[in-house]
């Protein structure tokens, strides 16, 4: 199954309904423009320039390229070798302020104090921060969109700071600066053999009509259709190429430039994927040849003009493939696409990235099957290369939420089958952006550490968004002391742990080919959190091995295949934890112990070291590998010497090894838990070790299969008590939340069994308005455990409110449409969750029946069995960019729950506490 998700929902009166309907991604996605004849570009806008060629490819570098468009500019170099670049992703307007001149243009639309508004980051901000960029080791810098934007979207009350919503493709906008600035930015960039990448987007303008869909008929473009009045700077784009936008009048319905649709309200239907707005953004006529062939003027004008390196391409799946063959490689003379565009100026590797954002189930591949279609074929190519959207997601669960790092293995082949992608080394990977949650909002500091070891080494462009190096949690917020949530503080500390730890990393990889170029490898990986270890090589025999254990405990590293013989020596080049040498041991395999979260990337050398003999056999008798076990499985086996200490290690977690007894004559046996062991059919393995020989056996995949042998608890809760702890709130007065009960939990069952817990919450209404991944939206969850023998605290973080009297919770889960996040009740206080851990739940909904259910495995915090262990449930809705609740205030409003002070509790509905009672007999 796949996932096509649109992003977050807005909070606090920040978007209209229609910046929904497809949800943030498209919200924050939109500038495009053209003309409907010859180029319109004049002295004013993008300036004219002759065209020089470098002579050859590789580094730019002052001495091996052409000034080209003003006196002593360097703006045209050759494409680098993308394999090679780090790419760090800038949002202009919260980067840095350089010119605060330009800030407030005066029509209302600057306010540093609210995310809804500019916030003066320019691009000779940019310009000011390159020996920032350039000293964390990135070589090409990544920028939203900088053309003339609308200023203020009435609808959405909103505005156009982040770029993606064009009144004007000609132009940078007047909050960024001037052409100038923009030419002196890639001048800056060439100058030190960086690169420069512009965000664009064809599929659509800004906000300036809007249609009814319920009196909207696609045979009569005027049914439905209106004007939106008031925004700002102007009522209608300013690009002649897209200004006749008003289907009432005969002209601009002939020319045809705007597909006349309202907003998508089926995801999977694919003519409104296509032609229907996103978000109530004016989509864009990308069928109309006048309009294809406007596009292809405005963004070639760019390269020839600026000398931009590369474009990464806005909501690239909202326009059908022909569209991407033609804008990318089609060859009209008078308006060739963007790569013979680029071409013309010396660059014969015009980078092209598409976003497409769809996210894949564990274990699936859909997402990327449309991703892979956008690159076209051999024969019909399209995009160059389309952001790693499936891949983000899996390091999301599997190193920030404790999914089994086999399904981050099975992502990792998926990303390297060439019928899929031909030239992964092209791909650009990241861990969040400008779009999402940040990584750290909702995972811990060494998981964050952990996911950008993986897209440093492993193939693709490494993409860094900005304040990654400064441990931002707020995906916005601004790193110039004017800015949004900036703190007062500028946040440009090369000194910091965050910048001096990617710096090492970047570093790392730039210094050592193999993990730009090299071949990848999966070579073992677990059913659960835990060791992940692959391989990079190249045909000149470099190599290099990369170890993670994703679990929150230490876990044995067990034969180990690295195609290296015994002896051979492996230095570290970088990782985290304990980052030390080792050496390939007995029968050519690796064997040893990698601390919790620890991760290792090691490089073969040419140096060997002589072991000592063998100092133990281990012999395991009884058949494991391959079997199926359903209850409790005694393995047999003889170790020699009998004086060996053995342990059984299941599942790699060598901190709950098993003491083995040893008889006299070398013979042993052990039981491998299978009772204890999460219901249904699992997969494990087991591994026989001797620490102090450090020797060990074969590492043995079996399987466990038991059936449910647990508690059954349900509890109801009244229908219609969504209206918080006095009985007065009310829900936004969005169209999206009238008529419905979204908030409102009618019933709980509660199934436990072993190690694993379902979590069934039945609810009043459900809905899937904004496309959410996981497959709910218009509430959000806070689910609370308080396990027994252990203190907890009671206070309710970020809900204004503490728990019922008697519950101390000590584990919990935070649920939204685009977020599954877990944590332990350490550090929890009233604005702060708590530390985030492994845990996240699965999510399955039953849009029939209207149930959300929620499945822990509680292995993952060390729980055998959830007996004893209470439940409390509290909902609300969040908003995921800001990273927010919604706020609450007497009177509401289009996006604030109504009904009470804005310091009450921030929970709609409650349900519990429930306990699950103790059943087992001691």
């Amino acid at each position: 199954m796949t996932t096509t998700t649109t992003l977050f929902a807005r909070v606090g009166g920040a978007v209209g309904s229609r910046l929904f309907a497809l949800g943030l991604m498209a919200l924050l996605g939109g500038a495009c423009g053209g003309d409907d004849g010859g180029s319109d570009v004049g002295a004013d806008s993008v300036a004219d320039a002759d065209t020089g060629v470098a002579p050859d490819t590789g580094d730019a570098t002052e001495a091996d390229t052409a000034d080209t468009s003003g006196p002593g500019l360097m703006l045209h170099v050759p494409s680098p070798d993308w394999s090679e670049q780090v790419i760090y992703f800038v949002m202009i307007d919260r980067f840095d302020n350089g010119d605060a001149t330009n800030d407030d243009q005066g029509a209302g639309e600057y306010d540093p104090a609210t995310n809804a508004k500019y916030s003066g980051g320019d691009l000779q901000g940019i310009i000011d921060r390159l020996d920032y960029i350039q000293g964390l080791g990135a070589t090409a810098i990544w920028i939203t969109p900088p053309v003339k934007n609308q200023w203020w979207d009435p609808v959405a009350q909103f505005s156009g700071y982040h770029g993606y919503w064009a009144r004007d493709l000609r132009d940078v906008d007047e909050h960024y600066g001037a052409m100038a600035d923009y030419e002196a930015l890639s001048d800056a960039l060439h100058r030190r053999g960086m690169f420069l990448i512009q965000d664009i987007v064809p599929n659509h303008m800004g906000n300036f009509f809007n249609y009814d869909e319920a009196a909207w008929s696609a045979a009569d473009p005027t049914a439905g259709y209106s004007k939106v009045t008031g925004a700002l700077p102007g009522e209608a784009p300013e690009d002649p190429a897209f200004a006749l936008n008003d289907p009432r009048n005969e002209a601009d319905r002939a020319a045809a430039q705007y597909h006349w649709t309202p907003p998508i309200s089926n995801y999977l239907d694919a003519v409104q994927e296509k032609t229907w707005q996103i978000s109530g953004l004016d989509d864009l006529n990308t069928e109309n040849p006048t309009v294809m062939k406007a596009l292809r003027e405005r963004y070639g004008a760019w390269i020839t003009n600026v000398g931009v390196d590369g474009f990464r391409i806005d909501t690239a799946k909202f326009i059908d493939h022909p569209f991407w063959r033609d804008f990318i490689h089609g060859t009209d003379a008078e308006a060739p696409g963007v790569n013979a565009v680029a071409a013309a100026t010396g660059r014969d590797d015009f980078l092209t990235f598409g976003e497409v954002y769809e996210v894949s189930d564990a274990y699936d591949d859909t997402a990327e099957q449309k991703l892979s279609s956008y690159l076209g074929t051999t024969s019909a190519p399209e995009i160059g290369a389309v952001l790693g959207f499936p891949l983000y997601e899996e390091l999301k669960e599997v190193i920030g939420g404790g999914r089994a790092t086999a399904a981050l293995s099975y992502r990792l082949n998926r990303f390297m089958d060439p019928t899929l992608f031909p030239d992964p080394y092209k791909m650009p990977n990241f861990i969040d952006n400008h779009d999402v949650q940040r990584f750290l909002a909702a995972a811990s500091q060494e998981a964050f550490e952990q996911a950008l070891i993986v897209i440093f080494t492993i193939p693709g462009i490494p993409v860094v968004y900005q304040g990654t190096e400064q441990g931002f949690t707020e995906t916005r917020a601004a790193m110039f002391a004017g800015g949004w949530m900036s703190g007062g503080e500028d946040h440009f500390d090369t000194t910091s742990a965050d910048y001096t730890f990617l710096k090492g990393l970047i570093a790392a990889r730039r210094a050592n080919p193999v993990l730009q170029k090299g071949d990848l490898e999966i070579l073992q990986d677990a059913a659960g959190p835990g060791v992940l270890a692959y391989e990079r090589a190249l045909p000149d025999g470099a190599e290099a091995v990369v170890l993670l254990n994703t679990a929150e405990e230490p876990v044995l590293v067990a034969d180990l295949d690295v195609g290296l013989p015994s002896g051979t020596k492996l230095r570290a080049l970088t990782g985290r934890g304990d980052v030390a040498d080792s050496v390939v041991g007995y029968d050519d395999r690796v064997l040893l112990e990698l601390p919790a979260r620890g991760a290792r990337v090691l490089a073969k050398t040419d140096e060997t070291v002589l072991l000592p003999a063998k100092p133990a056999t281990i012999t395991v008798d009884t058949a494991i590998s391959g079997e199926t076990f359903t209850a409790d499985a005694v393995v047999t086996g003889t170790v020699t010497p009998a004086s060996t200490t053995l342990v059984m290690v299941v599942d790699d977690l060598v901190a709950r090894k098993t003491a083995i007894t040893v008889g006299s004559d070398g013979t042993w046996s052990a039981t491998i838990p299978v009772a204890s062991f999460p219901y249904g059919d699992n997969p494990h393995t087991v591994t026989f070790y001797a620490p102090e020989a450090n020797v060990a056996s074969a590492r043995m995949h079996f399987r466990s299969n038991t059936e449910f042998d647990g508690t059954l608890v349900h509890a109801d809760d009244p229908a219609g008590d969504d209206t918080g702890p006095a009985g007065t709130y009310f829900y936004p007065s969005d169209a999206t939340f009238q008529g419905a009960h979204y908030g409102d939990i009618v019933g709980v069952d509660l199934e436990a069994s072993g190690a694993t817990l379902r979590l069934k919450l039945h609810m009043a209404d459900h809905s899937t308005t904004w496309n959410p991944s996981n497959g709910y939206d218009h509430v959000s969850f806070s689910l609370y455990f308080d396990l027994p023998g252990v203190d907890g605290v009671t206070v309710l973080p970020k809900l204004q409110a503490e728990a019922p009297e008697g519950f101390a919770w000590d584990i919990s889960a935070f649920e939204f449409g685009w977020t599954n996040a877990f944590y332990k009740s350490d550090g929890a206080t009233a604005t702060e969750w708590g530390t985030p851990s492994p845990g996240r739940p699965k999510i399955a909904v039953d849009a029939a029946t209207k149930t959300i259910t929620f499945e822990f495995n509680g292995a993952l915090v060390g729980l055998t069995t959830w007996e004893g262990v209470s439940f409390y449930g509290t909902t609300w809705d969040f908003d995921g960019i800001d990273n927010l609740l919604r706020p609450l205030s007497p009177a509401g409003g289009q996006w604030a729950f109504g009904g009470g002070e804005a310091t009450d509790p921030l929970i709609l509905d409650s349900v519990g506490p429930v306990l699950i009672p103790v059943t087992t007999q001691e």
